[in-house]
Parts: C-alpha cells; structure tokens; sequence
C-alpha cells in the first residue's frame, strides 16, 4: 500500500479551561490519512472525537500541533488566504444531523452551487476551457454539428417510440371504458385514473434520456478537447498547424538572429522560473513564520497548564516539580521566539529537527540540574537562578543551515537576474537576421501546400459530412412530422381522459344525491369525490412539470451549442463572415461565459446528485420536501461537489433508520473508492466502524488508547477500555438474553498516576497500545505475546507499508522528562471512589531502578492521608 498521505496530524492538542480547570479534549492526537483510505474514530461520548474533526477544519483556531493538508500546512494561529482556499477546498464536514446541516430557505441547488461558486471552480474551469476553444471549435466544426444532430434526432425518437403505442392504445381505450355499475368505485375511478400515470411514466423516462443525451455531447467536448490538446488529430490537420509554425519562425527570423530567437523563447522561461522560486520562498517563509508560532503557543499553553497545576497542589513535591516544569516551559519559549526572529529560512522538516534537539537537551538539563533540587528555602530562587545561568541551549548547527539555504537562495535569484539581464541584452543588440526572404518565401510555399492538402482533405470531410448531415436532417424531419401527429394524438387522448373523467364524476354526483337520506353513507361518498378530485389534481400538477424540464432541457441544448461553436453566432451576420470571426476569436469568452458557466454549474451539480443516487430533478425542491436519508445524501453530495482530498464524517449515520444506515455507509465507502479520496469516519456504531474503515483509533478522555488495523484491533482488543467499549455491542445471538450492564471502568487510569509512566508501544506489527510498560505486559499475557517494543515516529513512518501509519505521541513525555501529564485521580479512603480532577497535571521527573519496584500508588495515597489528617 504506498498511496500518498493526504492528511498528516501530529500532536494535535486541544484543551478548554474554565476557572482554572483544565479539560484536555484532545490530547496529543497523531495520525495519517491516505488516498482512498479509511480511517475510524471510536469512543463513548466526550472521548474527543468531535474535537478533532472541528480541529481539522479550524471550527477551532486556538489548537496546538501541526496538520498537514495535501502537502500544506493548515495549521497554525493565523494561516494565509491562500492556505485557507485550500483548507476549505480539500477537506469536507459531513454534520451529523442532515435536517440542520440544510439552509430550509435555499433549495437544493442554491445549496451545492455555493462550493462551486466560494471555491473558485467554477471559473477555473470556465478559464480552462477558453484557453483554446475557438482553435477546437473550429477544429471540430463538423463533428460537432453532426454530434448535436444526432442527438436532436435521438431525443425525437425517444419520443415516438414511447408515444407512438402509449396514444393510440388510450384513444381505442377510451372508447371502450364505461361507467359499470357492478365494479366499486374504486375499480371505476382506475380504469381511467390509470392514463395519468401511465403518462407521467412516460414523460419521466423522455426526460431521463434527453438528460442522458445533453451529458453525453458535454462530455463529448471534454473528449475533442483533451484529443486537441494532445495533438491527436487527422494528419492533413498536424502537417498544417506543424506548416504554420514553421512559417512563423522563420518569419521572425528573418527579422532577428537565431541567437536572438533563442533568447526571447529563454527569457519567458527564465522569467517564469524567478516568479516560481520567489513564490516557493514566500511559501516556505511564512510556513516557517507559522510553524515557530505554533510552537511557541504550545509551550506557553503547557507553562500555563503547569502553573494551574502547581497552584491547584496539595503537595510540595508536585508543586515544585509543577514549578520546574512551568519555568523551564516559559524558558524553551523564549527560546523559540528569539529563534524565530534569526532563522528565517528553515524549513518545516529543519525546525522540527531543531525543536527535537531542544526538547532532548531541556530533558538531559532537567535531570542533572533540576531533578536534584529538593525542597528547601529559598528554592524558588535556585531554580529560576539555575535556570538562568546554567540552560544554554546551541544551536550553531541550524544558524550555518539557515545561513546556507539564505545563500542558496540569493545565489538563485541572482543567477536568474543575471541570466535575464544577459538575455535582454542580446534581444535587443544589433544582429544579422539568420533567414533570408528566399527561406521565408520556401516556408510559405510548404505553408500553402500543407493548406492545400488540408482545404483538399477538409472539403473531402465536408462532403462527406455534408451528406451525412443531410441524412440525419431527414431522418429528424420524418420524426418530427411523427412527433406533431403524435402531438394531435395526445390532444384527442386528452380530451377522452375529460370525457370519460366527466361521465364517472356524472355517476358518484347521483350516487351522492341518492344516498342523501343515509348521512353516513353520503358523507363517506362527498369524502370520496373530494379524494378523487384532489388525486386527478396533484397528478394533472405534476404533468405540467414535463413541459417545464423540456423547456430547461432546450436551453441547456442551446447554451451546449454555443459550448460547442456551432450556434449560429449574431456577431457573424452584423460584421460579417471574417471580421466576426475575429471579434468570435478575441471576445466570445466574454459573450458566452454566463451561459457557459451556468451550463457547467448545472451539469456538475445534477452529477454530484447522480453520484449519491438522487434524481436530477430535486435540485429545485426544499429540504423540508425530503426524508432523513435523502437529505444526508444531499449533505454527501455538498461535500463531494468541490472534490475534496479528506472528508470528516461526524457521526454521518447516528440520527437515520436502521435500513438507511447501511445504504448511507456503502454509499461513502463506495465514493471513497472511487473518487479516491480519504475519510476519518466518527461513530459510535462499533458494526458500521468494522465494515467500514481500514485502520481504527480508540480514543478515551482525549487519548488515542489503541489502534491500529481495523481487523487487528477487532479481533485482538487489549486495551481495557476497548474490550469494555466491545462488550456494550448487542448482539444478535444473545437477542434472548437480557443486555449486560457495562460499566466503563477507568482502574487503569490509577495504574497511570505518577510515577508510572504511560507510553506508547507497539505490539504487533499493526497494533499499538497506550500504557505503563507493567499495564502491556499484562494485557498482552493472554495473547501469548512476550516482546514489545516502545514505538516511535520513525518505526511508525517506516511501516505504512504494512498499513500502519498511527503514529501516536506524547510530546510533553520529551519535557522536561519522559513522565504523562496525567489527570489526579483521588481515592476515598472510605468508600474507595474513585474521583478524576483534570485542574493539574501530575508529573515528577522518573524514578531509579530501585524506586520502581516500590508501590508508588499506595505510598501517594498515604501521604496524602497523613497530610489531610
């Protein structure tokens, strides 16, 4: 599997804090997405899901860590317009609830033309297209024409074909139906009833092919488009536009040198290569701008995080070392921002190489200078005096890298500069012309015969097309003549369907007025007829839409014309044929953009509702007109009409009907296939995950805890959490039994307290755990596993091959030292309750070999008892 990563998130932290307490959302969230792939997000309520999907798409500004989109970084305290467009183009919310995901005042195709029209796509492919379209309009003239015929003439048989038995058959019908007294009403009431519906099924499958037909000639564009633009033309075709060519060089060469031909072709190039290298550089500059910020903000956010926690201590030793940490924390900012202001030229891999150094050397500093003081007076003082003197932090290395890539690019421009500077010169010296009027006279001569050998090819073609033309001209005048017969046929089937539909309301008015002495009876009958005539109402409404979507359909057909050149244009019939076809050449885009950019809008969004199995024709309803799965389907399709790279899927399943679910959930894994595109899929429906999605991730109380290969992790759970999250999944073979009352212990989290120290570690090739090393032993026993390794990011980065690319991390394990920063967990000596209070974080520095071995937890809690008492 080596499919490109296409989202990369690393140490995504998001916390809350209210009145000194501190909730950590999202903790130190690290994973990758890659193309096509997908990836599941599980846990209870309040684990964090949420967060990090409104995280990615920056619904909050204010999280640390960095998130690479595509190749960009998205990240950041402030990020450009640029990096915004590009967020907001390539990654996609899916809301849970689909109803309020919906403006209820806009209908649907209001609702999918906005991406389109906010993302710029649009107008970039409006600009794409006129880059050469009168060079392939002109190129493709006939072909065209004979293309837009032959659909005329299909949308015409479609028609007859359905019409020419439907009309005949009701006329002959309707002669013979009656009013017959032995059949109920109902019976009565069908037998002429039946020809609206009939009907209304025919103009749906006429609509449905002309759609059919106008996307095929679009798309037959985009085919002679792409064949132009790759020179697969007919030979007669290359050797003139190879003729031209030549003409034009030597023409310009017998005016200049051949040295002085190069040089202008050179000078464009040189001028586009300085444009790019500058914008490369910008680029890399405010990356670096961003990628110091983020940082800096990270540590000032974890001084202050540790300030509260030593405020908020009960014990010396935490509040000392809650002390060290906040110190040293300010301190590595400090740093950073004076970093900032020197090495401007770095880029994001140099810095987090530089930043890793810095947290190495504050660690190696935190145990030989720090861990040795003791409580003590004064030792407030101590520390902050050894602080000062003693952290002195080098980082020559990175000033001379900095110093080299500033250099390299001087030395680039300049280069570029001087190089164009050369260029211009020898453009503008005086120079003998390499091409005498005798070439220039050869090169038109092999001009006018290539034009020869094209106009005698080309007439041949018309001919030909001419011919071919006049055949399906007839063929369209021999169906039209059908299709007005047809049209006088359903005039006479009409006016048989009232007949008939009068004689029947004829009948009930006197059933009506005979049972008027029965109250009961003539008011179930009065009730009947309403219900009859409101039927044969909203039925005649919706027939009326036939001629509503033809009407559109023919000027779609219209606006695909001038798509293709071959509208009968007014600017040739006011200035004449060749100065309107220059004014053609030069102004069209202008002329023609509205309709063409409305004609591109309304094929792409009739397409993104084809993809999610909706018809064309909702995109003019309501969403208030839809059910719950259709309008989820509405909210896929708003998110996949601007071809994002990443889709977050926030519980896209939870508020649908059990049948519902799964057509929704094949239809995302379906497109994610498809279209290639990567999805972080959060839900609570473990069943739906493990169809679903490649790779899972258990999170709790903002923590990754577990992941790993969707199969491993299912059929192999060892975190505690997981298998008490597996246990709460009804199943169908216990359906007899009574549902078991799972409760969500959290034992292991007093196992984490200091001075035990959770990490991340990997044991099996596609399945990491996140624990103390005593904890993996022990949930990995009854698996038979005896080794594990601690994981890290370059063992991570090296197996996606073997799809696994969770690449979890606690970065505040490096600073000061390699202890969690774990919420306390008292217990009650009484009751032996367990209480979590997220207001500070214990974390001491590591213990010796010897001290391991003591029961740390219950000595902990003693001194806590003795202090209380």
């Amino acid at each position: 599997m080596n499919k490109n990563i296409v989202l990369d998130i690393k140490g995504l932290k998001k916390y809350f804090t209210n009145s000194g307490i501190t909730n950590k959302a999202a903790d130190d969230i690290t994973f990758s997405l890659h193309e096509g792939e997908i990836v599941g997000l599980i846990g209870e309520s309040g684990s964090g899901k949420t967060t990090v999907g409104r995280s990615l798409l920056r619904l909050y500004d204010d999280f640390n860590g960095f998130v690479t989109l595509d190749g960009k970084i998205v990240s950041g305290s402030r990020i450009s317009n640029k990096q915004r467009k590009h967020l907001r183009r390539n990654i996609q919310m899916i809301f849970q609830d689909p109803h309020a995901a919906l403006n209820g005042q806009k209908n649907i195709y209001s609702t999918l033309k906005e991406p389109l029209v906010v993302n710029g796509i649009t107008k970039e492919r409006i600009n794409d297209i006129f880059k050469d379209w009168y060079d392939i309009k002109e190129n493709f003239h006939y072909t065209f024409k004979q293309r837009a015929l032959e659909l005329e003439l299909s949308n015409l048989e479609s028609i007859t074909l359905l019409a020419q038995k439907f009309f005949p058959y009701w006329i002959e019908k309707f002669k013979k139906i009656h009013y017959d007294s032995e059949l109920d009403l109902e019976d009565n009431f069908n037998n002429f009833f039946n020809y609206l519906e009939e009907k209304q099924n025919m103009e749906s499958e006429i609509v449905d092919n002309m759609y059919s037909n106008t996307d095929n000639l679009i798309s037959f564009f985009y085919e002679k488009q792409k064949d132009y633009r790759n020179q697969n033309l007919d030979f007669a075709e290359t050797g003139l536009i190879n003729a031209k060519e030549r003409y034009e060089r030597v023409l310009q060469l017998t005016k200049i040198s051949q040295k002085q031909y190069e040089a202008k072709n050179k000078l464009t190039q040189k001028k586009n290569e300085l444009k790019e290298l500058i914008k490369v550089q910008n680029e890399k500059s405010n990356d670096n701008r961003n990628t110091f910020k983020n940082f800096i903000a990270e540590y000032k956010s974890e001084s202050r995080i540790c300030r509260v926690a030593r405020l908020t201590s009960y014990d010396l030793d935490f509040y000392l070392f809650n002390y060290k940490n906040e110190l040293i924390n300010k301190k590595i900012s400090k740093i950073i921002s004076k970093i900032k202001k020197e090495l401007t030229h770095l880029s994001y891999a140099q810095i987090s190489e530089l930043i890793e150094n810095l947290k190495q050397y504050s660690k190696e500093f935190f145990e030989q200078y720090l861990t040795p003081i003791k409580y003590q007076r004064k030792v407030i003082k101590l520390v902050e005096k050894t602080i000062s003197e003693k952290f002195n932090f080098s980082y020559d290395k990175f000033v001379s890298i900095d110093k080299s890539e500033e250099e390299a690019f001087a030395t680039a421009v300049a280069k570029l500069k001087e190089e164009i500077v050369q260029l211009k010169f020898i453009i503008k010296s005086a120079q003998e012309p390499s091409k005498t009027q005798e070439d220039l006279e050869k090169a038109k001569k092999s001009l006018d015969l290539a034009q020869e050998v094209h106009d005698y090819e080309l007439a041949k073609y018309i001919e030909k097309n001419k011919s071919v033309i006049a055949q399906i001209q007839d063929k369209i005048k021999q169906q039209s003549d059908q299709y007005h017969s047809l049209v006088s046929q359903q005039s006479i089937a009409d006016s048989e369907f009232t007949r008939v539909k009068d004689i029947f309301f004829d009948e009930l008015r006197k059933l009506i007025l005979a049972a008027k002495a029965d109250k009961t009876k003539y008011k179930e009958l009065v009730k009947l007829k309403n219900i009859y005539k409101t039927k044969i109402a909203d039925k005649l409404n919706t027939l009326k839409s036939f001629h509503i979507e033809v009407k559109y359909l023919k000027k779609d057909i219209n606006d695909i014309n001038k798509l293709l050149g071959i509208k009968n244009s007014k600017m040739l019939a006011v200035f004449g044929n060749k100065f309107g076809k220059f004014i053609q050449k030069h102004f069209a885009k202008y002329y023609y953009r509205s309709s063409i950019s409305n004609l591109l809008t309304k094929t792409t969004i009739y397409k993104a509702l084809e993809d999610v199995g909706l018809l064309k024709q909702f995109a003019y309803r309501y969403p208030h007109e839809f059910s719950g799965g259709q309008r989820q389907r509405i909210v896929i399709a708003r998110a996949l009409i601007s071809e994002p790279k990443v889709i977050v899927a926030d519980e896209p399943i939870a508020s649908l009907d059990i049948s519902i679910q799964a057509q929704v959930v094949n239809l995302l894994k379906d497109l994610c296939e498809k279209k290639n595109i990567g999805m972080i899929f959060i839900a609570h429906d473990l069943s739906m995950v493990e169809y679903i999605a490649d790779r899972v991730q258990i999170m709790h109380l903002g923590k990754i805890v577990e992941s790993g290969s969707t199969e491993s992790v299912y059929n192999r759970p060892m975190h505690p959490y997981t298998i008490n999250l597996f246990k709460a999944v009804p199943k169908i073979s216990n359906a007899s039994e009574k549902f078991e009352n799972v409760s969500f212990e959290l034992d292991y989290l007093k196992e984490q307290v200091y001075p035990n120290v959770p990490q991340l570690y990997k044991v099996e090739s596609d399945h990491y755990l996140y624990g103390t090393m005593t904890q993996i032993e022990e949930w990995i026993k009854p698996f038979g596993i005896n080794n594990f390794n601690l994981a890290t990011s370059k063992q991570t980065d090296e197996e996606y091959d073997s799809q696994i690319d969770h690449k979890p991390y606690d970065g505040r394990d490096d600073v000061p030292s390699n202890i969690e920063y774990t919420d306390e967990i008292k217990i009650d000596e009484e009751t032996s309750e367990i209480k979590i209070s997220s207001n500070f974080d214990f974390t001491k520095p590591g213990l010796s070999e010897s001290d391991k071995t003591k029961p740390e937890v219950k000595e902990t809690k003693k001194k806590s008892v003795s202090r209380k008492t």
